[in-house]
């Protein structure tokens, strides 16, 4: 009989996702256990697919928010669109 080093502590459920907001889009990624929003990371880009340029990025881990922007960007659309997201992914996880 083969020994077994691994004992599984977690088994998640990773989602990718888009979001467009005007002239940004928002590359969301999130991972959550039955209905628990165990994390979520959003990274922001400006333009279009041949033409994109970094934004920022945004994320929720352990009921903590945490942004980083360059800091010529105006955050305020961000973080709204940020919220919202955030809403929808709970409401979501949460209907499971």
């Amino acid at each position: 009989m083969k020994t077994k080093y691994l004992t599984e502590n977690l088994r998640t459920t990773q989602v990718e996702s888009t979001a467009k907001g005007g002239e940004y889009e928002y590359h969301v990624s999130y991972v959550y256990n039955g209905k628990n929003l165990l994390r979520l990371s959003c990274n922001i880009y400006k333009g279009n697919a041949e033409n994109q340029s970094y934004s920022g990025c945004m994320s929720f881990e352990n009921g903590n928010k945490s942004m980083n922007f360059p800091a010529d960007v105006e955050i305020a659309p961000h973080i709204t669109m940020f919220e919202s997201i955030l809403q929808e992914v709970n409401e979501g996880v949460a209907a499971l």
